[in-house]
């Protein structure tokens, strides 16, 4: 008598790392080797996640996350660079990025796409609605009140930058070689998670410039 049963990769990867021989050849059975030591990028959801996935304890967490707000006190901007540096590493760790391929087994780049729009806009109501977009948070300039969207993505080159083997120039586009993932998914994440912490890195040291709101920190 023979019956199929059901596993998550999480308890496949639970079985496997078991010292039962059986569970093993069931995990094995479910999912690849590859595949259960794939890392799982949709868990990082801050800062504190990233820098747990790199190993940090929460004490030298405490002490990093000291030294940004000292950062932050110079420039806001510089900070939030300096912690999406970070997560965009831990969220492409199965991937080796290059300048002029994309990492292995990929063809091209991604990076996040945002949009800010004033609360009195309808612009986009279909595809806040639709679930295409999410509201990620509000930023204030100039007294004047915008909502962050995000969820959207743009291709980007072969690599964090782009190589014209036939002119033999190469060209570097700022929001490519700062923002881009591996894949759409990755990026996906980022742009949902982290899109506030890429608009503090762009206009954080603006004058009158505040963000307001973040759903997702």
């Amino acid at each position: 008598m023979e019956r199929n049963i059901t596993i998550t990769l999480e308890k496949a990867k639970e079985w496997y790392n078991s010292d039962n021989k059986l569970l093993k050849e069931i995990a094995l059975q479910a999912f690849s080797k590859e595949e259960m030591y794939a890392f799982d990028f949709t868990k990082i959801k801050s800062f504190d996640d990233a820098l747990a996935a790199l190993g940090y304890t929460p004490e030298q967490s405490i002490t990093i996350n000291n030294m940004i707000v000292n950062i932050k006190n110079y420039s806001k901007a510089s900070a939030a660079m300096f912690m999406l540096n970070i997560v965009r590493k831990v969220l492409n760790t199965d991937y080796n990025m290059h300048l002029v391929q994309n990492a292995d087994g990929q063809k091209t780049t991604w990076y996040p796409y945002f949009r800010f729009i004033t609360k009195e806009s309808s612009t986009f109501k279909y595809e806040l609605k639709s679930g295409e977009y999410k509201k990620l948070g509000k930023i204030k300039s100039e007294g004047i009140i915008y909502d962050v969207l995000g969820g959207d993505t743009m291709k980007g080159n072969e690599g964090l930058g782009h190589f014209d083997s036939f002119t033999g120039i190469g060209y570097a586009y700022i929001d490519i070689g700062f923002l881009s993932c591996a894949t759409k998914n990755i990026a996906k994440h980022f742009g949902e998670y982290f899109g506030m912490l890429v608009m503090e890195a762009m206009y954080g040291d603006m004058v009158d410039f505040e963000i307001i709101e973040n759903k997702y920190q």
